[in-house]
């Protein structure tokens, strides 16, 4: 049932019966796998995990454009390969108001998140009315809002509008209606300038609900660090999070050229402040530019390094960098390194662990790939090499 490289092998579950949890465990396959982080929240100017703690989220932003080279990568096939061995821990799916990519393609991609215990941004990719957009929320949170891995983005890029008096009530309308079904998933808010002028959100923040984050949008041939990232930092000194839900390593049509040096600056900026990014895209349209895969790529992967253009090898060596920074809930990945976790408590009437300090779910929920194990005398927690 478990496959293990490990001496001792005897010694496995000893000490469960004492925990009183064995048939939890072993039942945990059932419950699917548990999201990395757990239950996201926004603290003091922060997306952080379920154990109070900043996380940052590396990942790719899908394309909502043309069925071959943009929404035929909404697939399940597709999710699996970004998370199994591109070590995306956030995918962010556009959806656009006119209806052109099916329900079922949209359903596929986060079904396909949560299957591998990523999260996933569900993007209203329009600016039109409040009404259609809390409409299609509703029907998304009325769905999948029981899950930890949903967040929210109820306008991309909203342009030639101020944050007040028309951004923010906007936000607050569409905000209410997916509150009203789901109370604490995050919802990332769209700022003016197409995404660029967070500060301003951050000057007057919604205040009426909670887990409410801020978007950027930066694509870096066009818009250098130096300029942008100061409006970022405002924004977490007031207490604002932020998540750059859209950006690329070319200018901001989406083509070339290429700036790598300048991303490389924004990484450095957002690995000092532990923000997350998903970057546009997972496409082939804008081969030369934003696209992170050549026209002849699969839709569904794997992909041989062949595939990828230059934009996504760069891009993809980012992510992975991200990929030692295993969440408590990760499953092992063949090519991470093994990481220990030390089991600190356990509730043997609930079944509640305490892995190296981070609360995690029930027993019947244990996350799907982790056992527990004595070694050297000491109850461990280790995740199973997949």
């Amino acid at each position: 049932m478990f496959k293990s490289n490990l001496k001792g092998s005897t010694r496995l579950f000893s000490k469960i019966a004492f925990m009183g949890i064995a048939l939890a465990v072993f039942s945990s396959q059932s419950f699917g796998v548990a999201a990395l982080y757990g239950k996201l929240s926004c603290i003091s100017g922060h997306i952080c995990g379920s154990n109070g703690q900043p996380v940052q989220l590396r990942g790719m932003s899908m394309y909502g454009w043309t069925n071959a080279c943009g929404y035929a990568f909404y697939n399940a096939s597709c999710i699996n390969n970004l998370a199994t061995t591109w070590h995306c821990k956030a995918i962010r799916m556009p959806y656009q108001p006119n209806g052109s990519i099916p329900m079922t393609q949209i359903n596929a991609v986060i079904q396909a998140c949560i299957d591998n215990g990523i999260y996933v941004i569900v993007d209203w990719h329009g600016s039109t009315a409040a009404s259609q957009a809390v409409t299609f929320f509703k029907t998304v949170a009325t769905q999948w809002h029981t899950y930890p891995n949903i967040m929210y983005e109820p306008w991309n890029e909203p342009s030639g509008v101020q944050w007040t008096p028309t951004i923010k009530p906007y936000m607050e309308t569409v905000i209410a209606a997916i509150r009203a079904i789901d109370t604490g998933n995050i919802i990332i808010c769209g700022n003016p300038n197409w995404d660029q002028q967070p500060q301003s959100a951050a000057a007057d923040p919604i205040t009426d609900f909670k887990n409410i984050a801020y978007s950027m949008h930066f694509y870096a041939a066009s818009h250098p660090e130096a300029s942008f990232g100061p409006g970022i930092s405002t924004c977490i000194s007031k207490g604002c999070a932020i998540f750059i839900t859209e950006y690329g390593t070319c200018n901001a049509s989406g083509g070339s050229p290429l700036n790598l040096p300048a991303t490389t600056t924004w990484y450095t900026f957002l690995d000092a402040n532990k923000i997350g990014s998903t970057n546009w895209g997972v496409e082939c349209q804008d081969e030369n530019g934003a696209a992170a895969f050549q026209k002849s790529a699969s839709s569904t992967g794997p992909w041989a390094a062949s595939d990828l253009t230059s934009d996504g090898a760069f891009v993809k060596a980012y992510i992975m960098a991200g990929a030692t920074d295993v969440a408590p809930n990760d499953l092992q990945r063949s090519n991470v390194p093994v990481k220990n976790a030390v089991l600190t408590g356990a509730n043997a009437k609930s079944g509640i662990f305490t892995i190296s300090g981070v609360r995690c779910p029930s027993g019947a929920k244990l996350p799907n790939g982790l056992y527990v194990v004595e070694d050297h005398g000491s109850v461990m927690v280790k995740n199973m090499v997949k």
